[in-house]
């Protein structure tokens, strides 16, 4: 008796099924990465090669090469920017009424570039406490340049 063996059935590969998990997580990602906020493009941040790495605080102010100081997106003067700040948990001790206050204030991230001369960052930075202001630089990790 002759029998005909069974024909093999071509399922389907289970690679397909693989790759299109990785598609989907590729767009879901690409989505993701574009809600986040981006910083000022044209600043290019001081590097530091050995320092103690923090997450800055949402909403950094932002110092161009020219001296122009950015926050929320908006170019601001240096008095329009401390009555931005004074309306924020960042507000200094004077402007939230208690005395305790300071301790409590969320420091202000300052993202200067790398090409702002130093003695201008200086004079804001001394600005910023005088004002009441703890203030943290947010730097590029690395030391190479």
């Amino acid at each position: 008796m002759n029998l005909q063996r069974p024909v093999k059935r071509c399922g389907q590969d289970p690679t397909i099924a693989l790759i299109n998990i990785v598609f989907l997580m590729l767009i879901f990602f690409l989505l993701a990465g574009s809600i986040a906020a981006q910083g000022d493009g044209d600043i290019e941040l001081i590097r530091t090669s050995e320092a103690e790495g923090t997450r800055p605080p949402a909403g950094p102010v932002a110092i161009t090469a020219q001296g122009e100081m950015r926050y929320g997106g908006r170019t601001l003067t240096r008095d329009a920017l401390f009555g931005v700040l004074g309306q924020t948990s960042a507000a200094p001790a004077g402007n939230r009424g208690s005395q305790n206050a300071m301790a409590t204030a969320a420091p202000v991230s300052v993202v200067a570039d790398r090409n702002l001369p130093a003695v201008e960052l200086i004079a804001f930075l001394r600005a910023m406490r005088e004002a009441g202001y703890e203030t943290r630089i947010v730097t590029r990790s690395g030391g190479s340049l």
